[in-house]
């Protein structure tokens, strides 16, 4: 290519394109995008850019923008590059562990922005379990007054504020001891994994037994705690000696169902029209033991 064709192409004189050449200045920002279209590259390889280096630029956009444009900007550049190396890898094109070094950060900064994005989304969450916590204020006999809190404390979790949310959800048991006070508790428990100390809950003679027995309709939720976290940590006493009556509770038609499963058909049995979610947790620690 003559430098005299360059400077046509960009509508200049040829001295212009001389002078850069010789380091005497530098091209207007307006020309790149048609410089960057003459050699057939991006404006980034232009400036040196590398595919790594753009992703990096991407993944920081979206961490700052938050928006799905910029999430959906990035991921598709990634998508795009890691495409483009499967291929030469297929084909045994280009340097084989330069490749799979490049897929590795590729695939990592992938991961990077799900975990963002799942941040975000909970944030998102978080924001309308606070406005329903808000609205039902004083009115637990709404119908959105306890899953709304149970949902919180849940997110506040995900979020990385276990441990502070389950000490506020201990706290409030402590101090105002009732079913929903007790069933936060024991659900933050259950989240964190925490069954020893869920079971500790029920075992001295306080305000958990009182509220948890006898049992009934109304705090089949919080046995299907206490009942989880036996299976666990393998408390088949517990098990035997509570999960009777709670089976009861369920009522008759769902144990004579019960009564003939195995674990083998506990898929097959989930997939028919079931009665009630709540007690997903009792059936399967009846299968499973």
């Amino acid at each position: 290519m003559l430098q005299r064709q360059f400077a046509e192409y960009l509508f200049l004189a040829p001295q212009t394109v001389s002078r850069w050449e010789s380091g005497g200045g530098t091209p207007d920002i307006a020309l790149m995008p048609k410089i960057a279209a003459f050699f057939g590259i991006s404006i980034d390889e232009l400036f040196g850019a590398t595919s790594l280096e753009r992703t990096a630029n991407l993944v920081s956009k979206y961490s700052v923008l938050r928006d799905d444009r910029s999430f959906r900007e990035a991921m598709d550049y990634i998508d795009s590059q890691l495409q483009t190396i499967n291929a030469a890898l297929s084909s045994g094109s280009g340097d084989p562990e330069g490749l799979e070094k490049e897929r590795d950060q590729l695939n990592a900064e992938k991961v990077h922005m799900w975990l963002q994005l799942g941040r975000e989304s909970f944030g998102r969450a978080l924001a309308i379990t606070e406005d329903f916590i808000e609205k039902t204020h004083g009115d637990p006999g709404h119908q959105w007054y306890l899953p709304m809190r149970l949902q919180r404390d849940q997110l506040c979790d995900n979020l990385g504020r276990g441990r502070e949310t389950l000490l506020e959800r201990e706290k409030a048991f402590t101090e105002r001891p009732d079913s929903v006070t007790l069933l936060r508790y024991l659900s933050m428990l259950d989240q964190r994994q925490e069954f020893e100390k869920l079971l500790s809950v029920f075992e001295t003679d306080g305000p958990a037994r009182k509220i948890a027995f006898p049992t009934s309709e109304e705090n089949l939720p919080i046995w299907c705690q206490l009942v989880h976290a036996a299976a666990e940590t393998g408390d088949t006493g517990f098990i035997e000696q509570y999960l009777p009556p709670v089976l009861a509770v369920c009522g008759p038609a769902l144990e004579m169902e019960l009564s003939g499963l195995t674990s083998g058909s506990f898929k097959t049995f989930l997939c028919s029209p079931f009665k009630c979610a709540r007690e997903y947790a009792i059936i399967k620690i009846y299968c499973d033991f």
